[in-house]
């Protein structure tokens, strides 16, 4: 079990970095963005952030290493960012973050203020902020597009989910998975794709590994998708190899 002092400890000693997930666009099969995953290197063991994210929710801890997130995302992709137009770059955001001023400060301490346009602030359906959050996620969507993570894996339901400030919904990787299954699954996506294009939602699928789940949703109408049939996660460097030679 690692501890909050631990996770201090790798912000303050660089043992976290970033690997980008491509996003691609389902129809054309071209890469359209990226969601940047934080990892952490501890004495040689990759811990992946679901281990050690949940310690520091509500935490002064929370903010720092939202801040660390926008500086490693400006000097990865920040010069490149600003010469590809059509291209954007997801960052994971802990909804306590919004309405206490810490986004504002993060972006413009980090130079990504200049490229809000290409930036995605991505809250799980769980975390969605209360409404001081809320408020504070309208301003926002006035430079950035916000996008509900995990989107059906929470306990929201669709009148809530209609209420919600946002921009993309990414459909949690357990619909996914069963998404060829002889179960009620594919049903429920099917009404789940119709509800966001009704709201106008953009939807990005999570966790695409195959190539009929690929078929599939292509079919369904999803127009984005991640996963490891297009790419596994990559370093900033490869990924902007990826992106350029395809």
């Amino acid at each position: 079990m690692k501890t909050v002092e631990q996770i201090k400890s790798a912000i303050e000693n660089n043992e976290l970095y970033l690997n980008y997930m491509p996003t691609m666009d389902v129809a054309s099969n071209k890469c359209v963005g990226a969601e940047a995953l934080i990892r952490w290197n501890h004495d040689g063991e990759i811990i992946a952030p679901d281990e050690f994210i949940p310690l520091i929710e509500n935490t002064s801890l929370s903010g720092l290493l939202t801040y660390w997130i926008f500086d490693e995302v400006a000097k990865d992709m920040g010069e490149w960012l600003h010469k590809h137009e059509g291209i954007h770059i997801g960052i994971n955001i802990p909804p306590e973050i919004f309405g206490r001023g810490g986004l504002e400060y993060a972006a413009l301490k980090s130079g990504l203020m200049k490229l809000a346009d290409k930036i995605i602030l991505e809250i799980t359906e769980r975390g969605f902020p209360d409404q001081l959050g809320l408020e504070a996620i309208s301003s926002a969507r006035s430079r950035v597009k916000i996008a509900i993570d995990d989107f059906g894996a929470g306990d929201a339901n669709l009148l809530e989910l209609s209420k919600m400030e946002a921009d993309i919904i990414k459909l949690d990787k357990f619909f996914i998975d069963q998404i060829t299954s002889e179960t009620d699954i594919p049903k429920i996506v099917k009404g789940l794709v119709a509800f966001a294009k009704a709201m106008d939602f953009e939807i990005i699928a999570e966790g695409v590994e195959t190539k009929v789940q690929a078929k599939v949703i292509e079919q369904l109408g999803v127009e984005m998708a991640q996963g490891w049939h297009y790419s596994k996660p990559l370093t900033a460097k490869d990924f902007i190899a990826f992106h350029l030679n395809q």
